[in-house]
């Protein structure tokens, strides 16, 4: 290849780096320092509204669905607003991925099983929301 002639793939893999690296760096700060509040509150939240409309079973399939319909929204939608207003949603309904964690995952009994957790979490979540994002 010749110096400063740059192929299109090149600018895609920094672009896809880049924002894999900002939405890490953003799963971190609210996993690490809130210590698991966002999973919490988005899990509270949609627990709430799901009782209020009479939904008692079913919580995980009810949250994987509001995810999939988000993402078909971001999709198929147009408006940047209402584009980038799904990709925030889908951050959050994101975090189903911490409540498979914990299903499938070992007790919380040492530090190293958490960091464990977490780092796996905010990985997965990361690599999924830039897939997305770019796919």
């Amino acid at each position: 290849m010749l110096p400063g002639i740059k192929l299109k793939s090149e600018d895609n893999n920094r672009n896809y780096i880049s924002l894999l690296s900002i939405c890490f760096v953003i799963y971190f700060v609210s996993d690490y320092f809130l210590d698991g509040a966002v999973f919490y509150l988005i899990g509270g939240l949609l627990g709430t509204l799901f009782k209020l409309f009479g939904l008692k079973t079913g919580f995980y399939f009810l949250w994987i669905t509001l995810l999939i319909a988000s993402i078909t929204l971001f999709y198929k939608i147009q408006n940047k607003v209402i584009k980038y207003s799904a990709i925030v949603i889908i951050w959050f309904l994101l975090y189903f991925i911490d409540a498979i964690l914990y299903e499938v995952m070992p007790d919380f009994t040492s530090n190293i099983i958490r960091y464990l957790h977490m780092g796996l979490a905010i990985l997965l979540k990361s690599v999924i929301l830039v897939w997305i994002f770019y796919r």
